[in-house]
């Protein structure tokens, strides 16, 4: 910020260099889980997400996010609704994003070092109808939340038989909320950020224009579900069929062995900050786009990462 009565001379950026070329196919009526819908049903025996060594097809995770949506919609919890969703990394925690847009709610995303307090106060603030967790998470738990907490096991084996909810027919579009992500609250009460359908969905379109991210890329998942780069780290490659590869929580902790790890796992594509890219040691010779976003990236790590047939972005978050 310039000192109060300092005027700095600004040369102006004409529009053209703001926007680029007007694309009215990236703007369609559509819902977040239709994103996955689509690409599970084109290719059900893919593989959609590897954590941990055990990795699920499209099929096998669409199946289940039907149950948990069945299990929600049982509760009465669907269009119009929020669920928080509290739950360590895993697949089971994909499973419930999933299940949650499936039943037409929209999500609240909560970091697993997230303080019981500050969940129950955003939970709270949006009416939410329920909260899914798991283990770790349920055991954060002392005192009273303003909605049910419901474990993912149990909620799964509750589903009732039958079909989820025909969203379309209950009156879904691309204006409902898809997620809100809650800002810190270090100036005050936290306040959420509610993003639509049809404004996320546009944004993925648009993003995978320029990234060309394809059904053969292997991705790495690295950020919170907390994190809004987590959206672009998990629905665009849904949206081309690719694989997802989950990062445990021991992986991004050990920056070191990081190079090794993603090699070894054929990762082509990374979404992160440059914070982490500059920890990284080592190059990873299969990685042909590199995605940057949260702050902005030194030219110096830029020409450290660049290699003939890769491409490098730094962009900004969906929620921006």
């Amino acid at each position: 910020m310039m000192p109060c009565g300092i005027m700095n001379e600004v040369t102006p950026v004409l529009p053209s260099a703001l926007f680029g070329p007007s694309d009215s196919s990236l703007i369609r009526d559509e819902l977040l889980w239709e994103i996955f819908a689509a690409s599970a049903g084109r290719v059900p025996h893919s593989e959609a997400i590897t954590f941990a060594g055990q990795t699920l097809t499209y099929g096998e995770v669409a199946a289940r996010a039907e149950s948990v949506a069945r299990a929600l919609s049982a509760r009465g919890i669907g269009r119009g609704c929020f669920v928080g969703l509290w739950m360590s990394r895993s697949l089971d925690l994909h499973v419930a994003l999933l299940g949650i847009l499936r039943a037409g709610a929209a999500y609240i995303p909560f970091d697993t070092d997230a303080p019981a307090e500050r969940v129950a106060e955003c939970l709270g603030d949006c009416g939410a109808s329920a909260l899914i967790v798991d283990a770790v998470t349920m055991g954060a738990i002392s005192g009273a939340m303003p909605a049910e907490a419901l474990a993912l096991p149990a909620l799964e084996a509750a589903a009732p038989s039958g079909d989820a909810p025909d969203l379309r027919a209950l009156g879904a579009s691309s204006a409902d909320p898809a997620y809100a992500i809650y800002t810190s609250g270090s100036t005050g009460k936290p306040k959420a950020i509610v993003i639509s359908h049809g404004n996320i969905c546009h944004y993925l379109r648009s993003a995978n224009s320029l990234y060309r991210i394809t059904f053969d890329d292997v991705v790495f998942q690295g950020a919170s579900v907390a994190f809004d780069l987590s959206l672009e780290e998990i629905f665009i490659p849904y949206l081309v069929g690719a694989r997802l590869w989950v990062a445990g929580r021991q992986t991004m902790a050990e920056a070191d062995r990081l190079p090794q790890v993603l090699t070894e796992a054929g990762i082509t594509v990374l979404d992160t900050v440059p914070t982490l890219l500059g920890l990284l040691s080592a190059d990873i010779a299969s990685l042909r786009v590199i995605i940057l976003g949260g702050e902005a990236c030194p030219p110096a790590l830029a020409e450290r990462w660049c290699r003939p047939g890769r491409r490098l972005f730094n962009a900004s978050g969906p929620t921006e």
